[in-house]
């Protein structure tokens, strides 16, 4: 009988390769098995949101993976969440929205984008290393995978995963099969999705209806300026934003914020980025696009400004802004366009504020100034009447002694009708801008002596002595009785406001200038009425203590000014006035 042999064993290179080939074999039936359960579970799904909830329950469980989210195109060229699991709305929506996120790129590039760590993460999309981590602390890979249908991108299927992943060959062609799958039952949903995005545009506009309803109707009930601005910002918190400011702009030029909305503890940073950012917001007010900043980076959280420009009529009044911890606040057109109409609705309203202001401000102004003319012609005529009695009665005791002083006080009080006369004559011609002057060669020095002479009474009755220092002629080419109205309505100020004490008139001629200086020992005006003093119908001290129209100082300041001069103050409270005129100098 022959001897059979025994079997050898198998070689140990055989056996491990049979066994890799089984490995592998079981993984790719596994890999089947979880893509067959998903592919039913999505062929179940009817409506778009089903197959996000299937893309998302069973797509991240058979990918490994942990959360996600599913983009679908929106408006404005814009991703919008469909569904996300275990993300936050604003952090998903920020990935699709933003201008460089794995989503975003493998949106437009139609191929997956594969993230194998943290570090790549970090490196590669900082802003969305920032983001995650409000989801995942210690986070590994991501991917972003496109969903396509006959070479077209309908979505964007994203899954982030606890642990680094290398995305092995079949891990790759698994995940782009499965994305493949959820495209197909999206694709079969498109109608649903399209019916979805409008009435999602829908629910938008509605909201946007509402809050400028609620904006219109703050806007219609303050005529307040400080009232309607607050109303404004208080509106826009948080129904536009969760910061919002007005800003207008101070006597310098600088702006400021005079109202402010805060519901988030924005407004430092914000307010801090607007000012870095001058020449956009520049551009912003002169009637450009409004000025956008962000999504800023770092911080305890990304943040999204924006400026438009409150103008009416092409005439910049400030600024308004608004901000919000959602990066993508103000990235779309909408957004800016909604911006842009409350901050237009705002300029209107506050033009319409500031000139109910100026007229009730005018009314103010006019009641005042009938009341103060009815008082200041009442005193003369009074005197007139009181002289006219006394008059008629020495002529009937025959005492003609006492004539003449009658007669001189008769003849005050009618130089002072008659000045009040020609005053609110005055009045008349310079609002209506039909002042003329008739130039002609003067003396300056001669025409202050003039003056001085013929308010001799009434600096005795003010117990004003009066100084001239006029030592030389000063020369220049001036309307003559323009000018001495000029001088007398100083003259008459610094007896009014410094009776009692020394009136000093200086006439000199120095670097081209004429220049006449009148100062008082009075009350004095403190710094912050320097200029209102030379506006109609203001005064800086009380009506009842000095009498008088609030109009003398504008017209010097008008008359002056039509002589191509100036006229300045110098002054504070308890140490007098100085009132300088500059006139030009003749140089023969």
């Amino acid at each position: 009988m022959g001897h059979r042999k025994s079997p050898q064993p198998a070689a140990p290179d055989a056996w491990e390769s049979e066994h890799a080939a089984r490995e592998a074999a079981e993984a790719a039936a596994a890999r089947i098995g979880r893509l067959q359960a998903v592919t039913a579970a999505l062929s179940r799904a009817r409506t778009p949101d089903e197959v996000a909830d299937v893309a998302l329950r069973e797509g991240i469980a058979a990918l490994g993976g942990s959360h996600g989210f599913l983009l679908v195109p929106g408006s404005g060229g814009l991703l919008d969440v469909l569904r996300s699991a275990g993300v936050p709305e604003r952090v998903a929506r920020a990935a699709g929205r933003l201008d460089h996120t794995p989503a975003t790129e493998a949106w437009r590039r139609g191929a997956p984008v594969l993230v194998a760590s943290e570090a790549e993460l970090a490196a590669r999309y900082p802003m969305v290393a920032e983001l995650r981590k409000q989801v995942l602390p210690q986070g590994g890979a991501l991917a972003a995978l496109p969903l396509r249908v006959r070479d077209r991108v309908i979505g964007v299927l994203a899954v982030s995963f606890h642990e680094e992943q290398a995305f092995a060959p079949e891990a790759r062609a698994f995940a782009e099969a499965l994305a493949d799958q959820a495209a197909q039952a999206l694709d079969r949903a498109r109608l649903l999705v399209a019916e979805r995005v409008a009435r999602a545009a829908a629910v938008a506009a509605q909201q946007r209806l509402a809050f400028l309803d609620a904006l219109a109707a703050q806007l219609a009930d303050r005529l307040d300026e400080a009232e309607l601005l607050d109303g404004v910002v208080r509106t826009a918190v948080p129904a536009l934003c969760e910061f919002a400011a007005v800003l207008l702009p101070e006597p310098g030029g600088a702006l400021v914020p005079v109202a402010q909305a805060d519901a988030a503890g924005l407004g430092p940073e914000a307010l801090a980025l607007i000012a870095e950012r001058q020449a956009g917001l520049e551009a912003a007010l002169s009637g450009g696009a409004p000025l956008v900043i962000g999504p800023t980076e770092g911080g305890p959280r990304p943040m999204t400004v924006a400026a438009a420009g409150l103008s009416v009529q092409g005439r910049s009044l400030g600024a308004l802004v608004a901000a919000s911890a959602d990066p993508t606040f103000c990235r779309g057109s909408g957004d800016l366009a909604l911006l842009s109409d409350v901050a237009r609705r705002t300029a209107l309203a506050l033009a319409h504020a500031r000139l109910f202001r100026e007229v009730q401000r005018g009314a103010e102004a006019r009641e005042e100034f009938l009341h103060v003319a009815s008082h200041e012609l009442r005193g003369p005529l009074g005197n007139l009447r009181l002289a006219v009695d006394l008059l008629a009665r020495d002529l009937r005791a025959e005492r003609g002694s006492a004539l003449d002083g009658r007669l001189r006080k008769v003849a005050r009080q009618a130089e002072r009708l008659a000045r009040l006369s020609d005053l609110l004559l005055d009045v008349s011609r310079i609002s209506a801008g039909r002042i003329q002057l008739q130039p002609e060669p003067a003396d300056l020095a001669q025409l202050a002596r003039d003056a001085v002479a013929r308010t001799a009474d009434e600096a005795e009755e003010a117990d004003c002595p009066v100084v001239l220092d006029a030592p030389a002629p000063v020369p220049c080419t001036v309307d003559v009785q323009r000018l001495d109205q000029v001088i007398t309505n100083l003259l008459s100020n610094a007896m009014k406001y410094g009776r009692g004490g020394e009136v000093r008139v200086v006439v000199r001629a120095g670097e081209g200038r004429a220049v006449l200086e009148v100062a008082d020992q009075g009350i004095g005006i403190a710094p912050e009425h320097h200029v209102r003093i030379f506006e109609r119908f203001e005064r800086a001290a009380p009506a009842r203590q000095y009498p008088g129209l609030g109009l003398g100082l504008w017209i010097v300041r008008k008359l002056v000014d039509a002589h191509g001069g100036t006229v300045r103050l110098d002054s504070a409270p308890a140490r007098g006035a100085t009132f300088t005129v500059e006139l030009p100098l003749d140089r023969g």
